[in-house]
């Protein structure tokens, strides 16, 4: 599904229904009821409520030529923020009336798979994030992004979060291609319908045997109403997500989503760590526990279902809440660690994630520089504060969160999130390994393909499937490391101990 907004002369035209981001990242219908709006029928009245707008605004008579305007595209997956960023378009039209924005939403598959070639091909949008299969250096060295301090202020540059602007995510060989969308929280924290776990006379579970008997007691007292999991499981992201959540909650030393490290020597994914976490949700499917269309619908899919009461838990990010608080204000929900399986299990901390460039084909860099620099304007736009006090992101303008953080969900997540810990990163041990995941070759069918075949049960021996990922990807991480001229033993960390926090002083101890 696509959704593409464009707004003219402050009339916004919904294209399409609701999408997804998330992850983000990353619309949000469960059910093609609530998934989407007739198109033809939101076309005809946002035609005719513009053209009656603007023959409403036409003066009899004029002796001025009319600006000229340009149409700016703007491409993201940002749905959670959808009405905030409706109200921007609108304010920002209407402060600078030579552009029209043209803004399109995709899923983050989406855009991943058909953006990509349209900027490949010359046609890409204005402004739009690096796909979140690929990394900056890729887009850069690809001639994608035009350096921003050629357009931006300095005052710009200098009113983002101090030290969020990290090379290798946003700067290169010393310019600036992309800024944050916000800054990133964990986005492995399970959300759960407190009224549910209250009718099934449940406490929130802390435990893999927990986690999946509450599943099971859920479905089976729901009776058809609801489940006890639900995920978006058309989303290959979610379930590479999902299942490193159980993995890192079982102890299992494995990166985040994107990244790598070894254990051992090879891939992590051949472990006892690994092995209890496929258990577990291999178990809840078989339970019968998993919402019954999660291998086809996606993440905003699940996030609207959830919010409709139809699942006890759902592991998704920071950007449902501001969703839930427009779209179900009733839902009565909390927000919980993932469950664990050892002392040593955990959850990890995310890095901030590089998001908006300015594309190198534009013919109007000026234009869209202007686009960004009111997107995180706090004098003269309320965005920021907008996202902030709805809970729907954390801002990385400085002086934002202080003071509009104020949702009770937001800061409940936050305290659920507080006990997340860092884990080793390649490239904070060497900056050069951002060319290694530059260079990297995939694998298929990858983790995340192998999470979704869990959830849809498309596999008849998961683990063996991850044997034979664990052969291949090592081999792919051993080649990659071998054209960029790093050791394949800097991929290990052998001073980690999962569960704990990993520090500036181990990074200064590695050998």
């Amino acid at each position: 599904m696509k959704r593409n907004l464009l707004t003219r002369a402050g009339a916004l035209l919904l294209v399409a229904g609701l999408l997804a981001g998330c992850g983000g990242s990353g619309g949000d219908t469960g059910s093609s009821t609530a998934a989407s709006q007739a198109p033809a029928e939101a076309s005809t009245a946002a035609a005719e409520t513009s053209q009656a707008q603007a023959e409403a605004s036409q003066p009899e008579e004029t002796t001025e030529e009319p600006a000229e305007q340009i149409t700016l595209r703007v491409y993201d997956w940002s749905d959670a923020v959808l009405p905030y960023r409706e109200k921007f378009h609108e304010e920002f039209m209407k402060n600078n009336p030579d552009i029209i924005v043209e803004y399109t939403q995709l899923t983050i598959d989406q855009f991943n798979s058909t953006v990509v070639t349209a900027i490949a091909s010359g046609e890409g949008p204005d402004l739009f994030p690096v796909p979140t299969n690929m990394n900056l250096t890729i887009a850069v060295n690809e001639n994608w992004f035009l350096p921003m301090e050629d357009y931006v202020s300095q005052e710009f540059i200098d009113s983002f979060v101090d030290g969020i602007l990290v090379d290798g995510l946003f700067t290169l060989n010393g310019h600036l291609y992309t800024v944050p969308e916000a800054q990133t929280p964990p986005n492995t924290m399970f959300y759960y319908n407190k009224d549910i776990l209250e009718a099934c006379n449940l406490e929130v579970p802390t435990t893999f045997e927990e986690f999946r008997e509450a599943c099971r007691i859920v479905t089976e007292q729901g009776n058809g109403e609801y489940w006890g999991l639900i995920e978006g499981g058309s989303q290959a992201n979610r379930c590479d997500i999902l299942l490193r959540a159980f993995i890192q909650g079982a102890g299992g030393k494995i990166a985040n989503q994107g990244r790598a490290l070894t254990v051992d020597g090879k891939a992590p994914y051949d472990t006892p760590e690994v092995e209890a976490a496929v258990e577990l949700l291999a178990g809840i499917v078989e339970d019968g526990s998993l919402y019954p269309d999660t291998a086809s619908i996606n993440a905003p899919e699940a996030r609207e279902l959830f919010g409709q009461g139809k699942a006890a838990f759902l592991c998704q990010g920071i950007w449902c809440i501001g969703t839930w608080g427009n779209d179900h204000p009733e839902l009565n929900y909390g927000v919980m660690a993932p469950p664990k399986n050892s002392a040593n299990g955990y959850a990890a901390v995310n890095e901030n994630q590089t998001w908006m460039g300015i594309y190198s084909q534009t013919k109007y860099p000026e234009q869209a520089a202007r686009y960004l620099e009111a997107l995180y304007d706090t004098e003269n736009y309320t965005y920021q504060s907008d996202v902030v006090g709805s809970g729907s992101y954390v801002s990385p303008t400085k002086g934002v969160n202080e003071v509009s953080m104020t949702n009770p969900v937001m800061l409940e997540y936050y305290d659920a999130a507080s006990e997340c810990i860092n884990i080793p990163l390649l490239t904070q041990r060497d900056p050069v390994f951002y060319d290694f995941y530059a260079t990297v070759q995939g694998v298929d069918p990858s983790f995340a393909n192998i999470a979704q075949g869990i959830l849809s049960q498309a596999l008849d021996d998961p683990m063996d499937a991850l044997r034979t990922l664990t052969e291949a990807e090592t081999a792919a991480w051993q080649a990659a490391c071998d054209a960029i001229g790093v050791d394949f033993s800097d991929m290990e960390f052998e001073n980690w101990e999962a569960g704990k926090d990993y520090t500036e002083a181990d990074y200064a101890n590695l050998p």
